[in-house]
């Protein structure tokens, strides 16, 4: 019998410059691309276009041999490792058999999985840290709103839930007790076994007293939270990366009226005003809330607000 092999994910502090990021195909000079301890370079998290790079599923029989599913063949094969980190980390080389998920068909998670997380008893850091500066009736709504869950091992999840309440794509994100993200989190859907991932809060589109609402879009998903308990006049929904707002999130926002607030750089502000025209190819009627109020990089870093989002100018009583 086949046992999968969990692996939890961990990232290095060191920032690896000279490498060509394998979603973005870049040199990672901003250090945006974050690898993983003890996994070649070629894995890792992109905090630029929120995409992880992993390492295929693999699986363990009963006497200790490893298996990974070959979708050529369509059957289980020997688990190999055939590269070393100077393979995978040339500008020359082609990434599409490592890095690049084939597009699989759509599956979605049993929502018994959401709803055990949400009850799980044990909250997460994050939970924690909101009930303590906003209270417990406001995190619960919220709570319940976004379906925040709790795994395990006390990780935040956030599930990707579509108009359809079909659970798409988790998320699991580790947060200090002051609030603050940690560099670790887990992805335990995967692209590859065809988990996709969707506006965050998607779900929440259709629902009656929100057809009115405006859409404020953010990039990370506590953000979208905090600002839900701000502003509850608002529908917050986050994108999960600098360049993960795709076409197909954007197609479900035709009808609506839309802000766009991406993080504080300059950047951030040049992807979102170009995406400007992919909503008005659908007739949307959108803007963009620029938070730098243009200041340039250099000014944002000498302030403390470079990179900063609308949940850390909440958080503070300092003005942009």
């Amino acid at each position: 019998m086949l046992e999968k092999i969990d692996v939890v994910l961990t990232f290095d502090p060191k920032r690896h410059r000279n490498i060509i990021t394998p979603c973005c195909k870049s040199l990672n000079r901003d250090g945006k691309f974050v690898t993983y301890k003890e996994l070649p370079l070629n894995y890792g998290y992109c905090h630029s276009c929120g995409k992880a790079t992993l390492p295929r599923t693999r699986y363990r029989d009963d006497s200790g041999n490893e298996f990974i599913w070959n979708d050529n063949t369509k059957k289980m094969e020997p688990f190999v490792v055939h590269l070393n980190d100077n393979d995978v980390i040339r500008p020359n080389n082609s990434f599409n058999d490592i890095c690049n998920t084939l597009v699989r068909e759509k599956k979605f998670i049993d929502f018994e999985s959401v709803r055990l997380c949400v009850n799980n008893t044990n909250e997460n850091n994050l939970l924690i840290y909101l009930r303590t500066k906003y209270g417990d009736k406001k995190t619960d709504i919220v709570k319940r709103m976004y379906y925040i869950g709790t795994s395990r091992d006390l990780g935040t999840v956030f599930w990707s839930i579509n108009r359809a309440k079909k659970a798409q794509k988790a998320k699991v994100s580790y947060y200090k007790p002051n609030g603050r993200r940690t560099n670790r989190f887990k992805v335990p859907y995967k692209n590859e076994d065809g988990y996709y991932s969707c506006l965050f809060g998607e779900h929440l589109l259709d629902v009656i007293e929100n057809k009115e609402k405006a859409v404020m879009l953010v990039e990370s998903e506590k953000t979208a939270i905090v600002c839900a308990m701000h502003y509850p006049e608002y529908i917050w929904l986050a994108y999960g990366g600098i360049t993960a707002l795709t076409n197909e999130k954007i197609q479900v926002l035709i009808g609506r009226k839309v802000i766009l607030i991406p993080d504080m750089s300059e950047k951030a502000v040049a992807i979102m005003t170009k995406k400007i025209s992919e909503f008005e190819e659908r007739q949307i009627d959108v803007k963009i809330w620029d938070l730098t109020y243009g200041k340039t990089d250099k000014e944002l870093m000498e302030s403390g607000w470079y990179n900063s989002d609308l949940e850390d100018v909440l958080r503070t009583d300092k003005t942009i």
